[in-house]
């Protein structure tokens, strides 16, 4: 029986990735690439940067993998190695410049940079929480709460074949598990 790299917790796919597994390397950059990427969307800097970023981050993360102590740290390692990326390319190039290079500017109301990837680290905890749920529990749950927009309850109790009256009873045990999905990841 072959390993599903893409269910694999942090430590396997690290683990994975040291022993030369192209596979588990896969499955960790897939994992964490929306995360990688969400830092410099938010400085605000252009796609092409953030590419850029993106794979600055990528080969820090080769080259340095073997070095992260703490495994259960992984996704704060990346989004500190993304972020100073981030603010070692703002240090490198003339105002005017990145005035004419950045396609949006990050508005003066949004909250501070902190407060966002602390919210971006949330939800890529509970997205690999949910990954490791029954499948009835994740479709249910990103049904109810990832869709956009969000269907009603006649049409999930349709999509999911049960009455609406269950439809709270069996949210509630999808919800149950995810925090004890969470609370596992955290160990």
């Amino acid at each position: 029986m072959s390993l599903d790299w893409q269910k694999a917790p942090d430590q396997t796919l690290i683990n994975g990735c040291l022993q030369g597994e192209e596979q588990a390397w896969a499955a960790l950059i897939e994992r964490y690439s929306r995360l990688i990427y969400s830092i410099p969307i938010r400085f605000g800097f252009p796609q092409t940067i953030a590419d850029e970023i993106f794979q600055e981050t990528c080969l820090i993360l080769l080259e340095g993998l073997h070095t992260l102590q703490n495994h259960d740290r992984l996704s704060s390692w990346l989004m500190t190695v993304s972020r100073r990326s981030c603010i070692r390319r703002i240090r490198q190039k003339p105002a005017v410049e990145m005035e004419d290079e950045w396609e949006t500017a990050v508005p003066a109301n949004d909250p501070p940079l902190e407060t966002n990837l602390i919210q971006l680290e949330q939800e890529h905890r509970i997205y690999q929480a949910l990954a490791t749920m029954p499948p009835p529990c994740q479709a249910l749950l990103t049904a109810l709460f990832l869709t956009e927009p969000a269907p009603s309850y006649e049409e999930i109790a349709t999509q999911f074949d049960i009455p609406i009256g269950s439809i709270g009873p069996y949210r509630a045990r999808c919800l149950k598990k995810l925090r004890l999905a969470l609370v596992q990841l955290e160990q």
